[in-house]
């Protein structure tokens, strides 16, 4: 059976690194936060986002209260924004070789929606957005039930640790990449299923899986 692939999206199909890193700035003053050099930021990339929190001494119990005031700034910016290269003929040969995909991210499903559009990504089954960055095996779950998706025949797609630990919560396979937001390290210290280094290795990847 022809796997189903579920992507996550910033740090995996939106370059969005960037653009994070200059939310949270322009967001710090509102919450008595320094703001991050690319140094701190390049060395966030190698730890998970509690210890990273931690390190740059940023209160975790303050991360409800800016997630809500970063989507809206992210509306405000993501005409700025653009898929990695090869995202494109990536989720097009997929499509093509029969593949079911969805999208599913902590960002909000009307940024989600304009990114595709902007970026002729229409690829996706079915567009989610969780508005939040914690529990994210519980999203995943949620969106397998509605959707009517077996876990053995799912695969994910994300750029993070987290990812990984919450696809192995969930049951299903993981593919990391290692252009987003982890570093290489990282990710392969939690030991996932794939770990692909550009786009079109994913193809490849399921081409053999799927033969």
């Amino acid at each position: 059976m022809i796997p189903f692939l579920l992507f996550d999206f910033d740090g995996t199909i939106a370059n969005s690194m960037d653009l994070g890193m200059q939310i949270a700035n322009s967001l710090a003053p509102r919450f008595g936060i320094d703001s991050i050099s690319r140094e701190e930021f390049d060395l966030m990339r190698t730890m998970s986002i509690p210890k990273a929190l931690k390190t740059l001494k940023i209160p975790f119990y303050k991360l409800p209260q800016a997630i809500p005031l970063a989507l809206v700034e992210y509306r405000h910016m993501i005409h700025d924004l653009h898929p990695f290269e090869g995202i494109h003929d990536m989720l097009r040969d997929l499509r093509n070789l029969g593949h079911r995909m969805a999208l599913l991210s902590s960002n909000s499903k009307e940024n989600l929606n304009h990114f595709i559009i902007q970026h002729d990504l229409d690829f996706f089954e079915w567009v989610e957005g969780t508005s939040g960055i914690l529990n994210k095996h519980s999203s995943i779950r949620k969106q397998m039930r509605k959707h009517g998706l077996k876990p053995d025949n799912v695969i994910y797609v994300g750029d993070e640790i987290r990812d990984i630990i919450a696809a192995h919560k969930c049951g299903i396979r993981i593919i990391s990449v290692s252009w987003g937001f982890h570093t290489v390290d990282l990710l392969a210290s939690k030991n996932p299923d794939y770990l692909v280094d550009n786009p079109l290795q994913i193809v490849q990847l399921m081409r053999s899986i799927s033969s």
